[in-house]
C-alpha cells in the first residue's frame, strides 16, 4: 500500500527530544496522554511508530522509521514500542535512546541506551511526575 503523507509540515530531524509511542499505547486518548505528557514536560516532539499511524492515531507524517522520518535527537523515547528493525533505523542517530516496554524481550531495548521495563500507564506518569519534580526544584 502507498500512503500519502499529506501536506504537513513535521519535520523531526531537527528535534533536539523525540517522544514517540506505539501500539503498546492501546489507544489514541492513550497515546495522546502519554506520548504528548511526556514530550511536554521534556520540551519535545512527538513522533510514533507504523502501526500508530496505520491505526490513524497520528498522521503518516510522524512516522519514524525507514518508511517514515529518520531523526537524530539527543534524546529519543520509544514509548510501548517493540522495536521492529524498520522502525530502529529510524532513530540509530539518537544520543540516547530510551526505551519503555513490558516486554523485557522487545527488540527496542537491543538499541536502547536505558530500558525501562514496565508498564508504561505505570512508568510515563513517574517519569512525568519526577521532570516535574526536578524543574521546579
Amino acid at each position: 500500500e502507498v500512503r500519502s503523507a499529506g501536506g504537513g509540515t513535521v519535520d523531526l530531524s531537527g528535534a533536539d527530544v523525540v517522544v514517540a509511542g506505539g501500539r503498546g499505547l492501546q489507544d489514541k486518548e492513550k497515546f495522546e496522554a502519554h506520548v504528548n505528557g511526556l514530550a511536554d514536560v521534556l520540551g519535545g516532539a512527538i513522533g510514533a511508530s507504523r502501526p500508530v499511524v496505520d491505526s490513524d492515531w497520528l498522521p503518516h507524517e510522524y512516522q519514524i522509521g525507514s518508511s517514515g522520518q529518520i531523526v537524530a535527537p539527543k534524546l529519543y523515547v520509544a514509548l510501548g514500542i517493540s522495536g521492529a528493525i524498520q522502525h530502529m533505523v529510524g532513530v540509530r542517530g539518537a544520543q540516547v535512546i530510551v526505551a519503555v516496554n513490558k516486554d523485557k524481550e522487545a527488540p527496542s531495548f537491543n538499541e536502547a541506551t536505558y530500558g525501562i521495563v514496565g508498564d508504561v500507564f505505570e512508568v510515563v506518569p513517574e517519569l512525568i511526575k519526577a521532570i516535574e519534580e526536578a524543574k521546579a526544584s
